[in-house]
């Protein structure tokens, strides 16, 4: 099964081309980093838990100074969920895999020079907003790493804030979507090189290939190309190699990490059973309505799936696709909470702050909103601050407070599907900004 649309009910059909996990290994005789990327939908914690821990029974890393994060691609292999055809061999494939390509990083290291620049790409709009305002982040962070002896460049850590999704939810081939296209562009300059990407602020950002449509809706994921992801790529790729040839690099790098596990509440704990259920009750309505009283066995499992069926067919309203859509959500997130039969437990969630030569790096376990980015680049002071997600865990989306606080936020994806109460990223803030001195 592939990870990120929930309109395929049916695993893969084949490879696009493939993904992969890698790794990047720094030391400057006091400190140490390792960040592995994976070409996947999310890292869960049901995966990078074993990784890191057997990276650290291994090695003398510590758990601070282990990153792990996804490029978010909606057409990879889904990493977790037992219930799903073939993803818990893949789920084991997968732990050994990143375990393997942490521990090559380490042995197979060189003494190198480091440098980074920021570019900017123009490739990208807001879904939640529709492009009024315009509210994206469009720098490009990059690392290069090159071999002290020669002065080849080894590897290139480089990030964009934007959602993978530039081949729609109809395509069912293994891809890295556009951040697998650039890394390859970037190789093929490169020779022998390593291109990683990491995501940044891409929670309410998509793809200027894609319809300008609102988060929930179906129709903005369709039709969708491998041209697509090639343009979106190549054009990430050449700003990186842009920036890339203006680097220098020195053989002194800063480094410094650390990581704090804060105990949060779920999005949605405070709601009683009575509420619960009636809330499910009125979402259950609006679906009948439109679905038919049999909703729940047309679905067989895949309502989100059916719901978009609705959507695309009567082409309908935005409004209406929102009642539809958000009352999807709903039963989808009610029915698992009355089923469980209690409130929702605090959850433990790491955040992690990193200092790599000059870029502040926040990492976040789940999807942030560009707001979150630029209120960490205030926090830390400089436009070489950035908040890295899909980090370590996988919490759904990372609003502010202040989404919460809008007078749609019960109709919007990004704050109806939140997986944390509404002040945690605030929370995470304040925690992320008093660790940075002790990184610096």
């Amino acid at each position: 099964m592939l990870g990120g649309f929930g309109q395929r009910t049916t695993p893969s059909d084949g490879v696009l081309d493939t993904v992969a996990a890698k790794a990047l290994w720094v030391s400057n005789g006091t400190s140490q980093v390792l960040v592995i990327t994976a070409d996947l939908i999310a890292i869960p914690h049901q995966v990078s838990q074993p990784v890191v821990e057997a990276i650290t029974a291994g090695t003398t890393l510590t758990a601070d100074q282990v990153l792990i994060c996804a490029s978010h691609s909606h057409s990879a292999p889904l990493p977790f969920g037992p219930s799903a055809p073939g993803v818990a061999a893949y789920t084991h494939l997968l732990v050994d895999k990143l375990i393997e390509v942490g521990l090559a990083a380490m042995t197979e290291a060189v003494a190198c020079t480091i440098g980074s620049g920021v570019g900017e790409i123009d490739v990208v709009f807001n879904r939640r907003t529709r492009g009024n305002p315009d509210l994206v982040d469009r720098r490009v962070p990059v690392l290069a790493v090159r071999r002290a002896l020669d002065g080849r460049t080894l590897a290139v850590l480089f990030g964009a804030g934007c959602h993978p999704v530039t081949l729609g939810w109809q395509n069912n081939l293994i891809s890295g979507d556009f951040p697998g296209a650039a890394q390859r562009a970037i190789e093929v300059a490169l020779g022998d090189g390593l291109a990683m990407f990491v995501n940044t602020t891409e929670a309410n950002v998509i793809p200027i290939t894609s319809p300008n449509c609102d988060a929930l809706d179906p129709r903005g994921y369709q039709n969708g190309s491998a041209a697509d992801a090639e343009l979106i790529g190549r054009t990430l790729a050449d700003e990186v190699l842009r920036v890339l040839g203006r680097i220098e690099t020195t053989p002194e790098v800063a480094l410094g990490s650390m990581r704090r596990t804060m105990r949060l509440d779920a999005n949605n704990a405070a709601f009683d059973l009575p509420t619960a259920q009636a809330r499910l009750d009125r979402a259950d309505a609006v679906l009948a309505a439109r679905l038919g009283h049999d909703f729940v066995d047309r679905a067989n499992g895949y309502l989100w799936a059916l719901a978009s069926r609705y959507v695309v067919e009567t082409d309908c309203s935005e409004d209406e696709m929102r009642n539809v859509m958000i009352a999807c959500c709903e039963h989808l997130g009610l029915t698992a909470r009355i089923a469980r039969g209690r409130a929702l437990e605090p959850v433990e969630v790491a955040i992690q702050v990193l200092r790599i030569h000059d870029l502040d790096l926040l990492a976040l376990p789940g999807e942030p909103l560009v707001e979150v980015g630029r209120e960490w680049s205030a926090r830390a002071n400089g436009d070489r601050a950035f908040v890295i997600g899909l980090a370590n865990a996988h919490h759904r989306y990372l609003p502010l407070r202040e989404h919460f606080e809008l007078d749609d936020a019960r109709r919007q994806y990004d704050t109806v599907t939140a997986g944390l109460e509404p002040s945690a990223v605030d929370r995470m803030l304040d925690e992320a900004a008093a660790m940075l001195p002790h990184v610096r």
